[in-house]
């Protein structure tokens, strides 16, 4: 597994790297604004497949994707102007949210389930690799199923050192002290919130009062 450190005096040359990788169908351990994840092309069914070998994932648990903007997740989701008023309170951020989908993205994405999990993340690096590649990326947090998320690349590196399959390529930008996104069903009248994350649901509640 390769290792390339993010710095300011690199970070053009690691967002062009890192593209490049992506467009060639290649799977990055990278940081996002919750935990380190694994990153594909949403759009290549092969570089699909190989996130969930390299997490050694069950094919039935579709993945989340991250999309760069509101316009971008409703090209791929049916939401409504009232839940995308809802999205503009939370994102960028880390609220992950469930929609029914359009059937864009490869079934083995979705699990052949008709929903679909998307975020846009809160990170400048993140933020501009998503611009540039213009196609959502599949996402997971940067683990064996089963094992904690990494918060940093020495954990991503035990995790994977004796694995058959790796990432291509390890994004390192120190250590992140964060939680996994939150995850809120919008698929029915009423949210329903199936996983808890950084925000409370307190803070959460405030943002739903207007749903």
């Amino acid at each position: 597994m390769k290792t390339v450190t993010l710095e300011a005096k690199n970070f053009e040359e690691i967002i062009f790297q890192t593209v490049s990788f992506l467009k060639k169908g290649k799977v990055l351990a990278l940081p996002t604004d919750t935990v380190y994840g694994l990153v594909a092309d949403a759009m290549n069914t092969d570089a699909i497949k190989k996130i969930f070998r390299i997490k050694t994932r069950l094919k039935e648990k579709a993945l989340p994707i991250f999309v760069k903007d509101i316009a971008s997740a409703r090209r791929l989701a049916y939401i409504s102007d009232e839940k995308a008023e809802f999205l503009e309170r939370v994102w960028p951020g880390a609220v992950s949210a469930v929609f029914h989908h359009k059937g864009k993205l490869p079934k083995i994405l979705t699990g052949n389930l008709e929903t679909l999990a998307l975020r846009m993340p809160d990170h400048k690096f993140l933020k501009e690799v998503l611009d540039k590649m213009d196609v959502p990326l599949a996402q997971t947090s940067a683990n064996i199923s089963g094992m904690p998320p990494a918060k940093n690349t020495k954990e991503i590196e035990h995790y994977f050192a004796k694995e058959k399959e790796r990432p291509d390529l390890i994004i390192d930008a120190g250590e992140i002290s964060s939680e996994p996104s939150m995850l809120v069903d919008l698929t029915k009248n009423s949210p329903i919130v199936l996983r808890s994350g950084i925000m409370t649901r307190g803070e959460l509640d405030q943002l739903l009062r207007r749903f």
